[in-house]
């Protein structure tokens, strides 16, 4: 029964995703995906409350399965520099590939509408990021790194990773980023957050 149920809940995520690219978020119906999974409304909201719930969980499949790799990279080691810039080159791999940008253009431009913007957060960025934010604090507490707002520090990192090619990509400018300079922006990046955060000397 169990299988059958995360059968039909995919089979929604699937419709809905063709839905969303076919005709756009707005114009798209939680009549039109019951119509077009073959059941009742009823049904429908029996998995999802609502239109932008399902949006939501679009996004997070087609976006999220990338960012579970590199958040879960993660791990505690004597050698903090070679764990960030493992996380850093994963994240950037991520981050610009053509299925997050294409999610992420997506994201953007239906934020605002209704809590769709609150969702797409709290279910996406915020998690990963509060999980670098945990990585840090204890890096901290090893004294790798000076006492700050663990936080802050995680938004930074974010910040350097992304200065570089973030928005060419977003914007088009960029079709496409090389490995050989995604490592160089991530030297460069952990660089300039290893001097900022560097532990305090006795």
């Amino acid at each position: 029964m169990r299988k059958k149920s995360e059968e039909r809940r995919q089979a929604i995520i699937d419709i809905a995703a063709e839905m969303f690219n076919d005709v756009g978020f707005e114009r798209a119906s939680m009549s039109e995906i019951s119509a077009r999974l073959g059941g009742s409304k009823a049904t429908l909201y029996n998995y999802f409350s609502s239109k932008e719930e399902i949006f939501v969980e679009v996004m997070r499949q087609q976006a999220g399965q990338k960012f579970e790799v590199t958040f879960t990279s993660l791990v505690e080691s004597d050698d903090l520099r070679s764990a960030l810039q493992r996380f850093g080159a994963l994240y950037l791999h991520a981050v610009l590939s053509p299925e997050v940008i294409a999610a992420k253009r997506l994201a953007f431009y239906h934020a605002e509408r209704s809590n769709l913007g609150q969702m797409l957060y709290e279910r996406g960025p915020k998690l990963g990021w509060t999980i670098v934010a945990e990585f840090l604090k204890k890096a901290m507490a090893r004294k790798q790194l000076r006492q700050a707002d663990a936080w802050v520090a995680a938004l930074q990192l974010r910040g350097l990773l992304d200065a570089e090619w973030f928005e060419v990509r977003m914007l088009g400018v960029v079709t496409s980023v090389t490995p050989a300079k995604i490592r160089d922006t991530v030297e460069r990046a952990i660089d300039v957050f290893m001097l900022a955060y560097a532990a305090e000397k006795h």
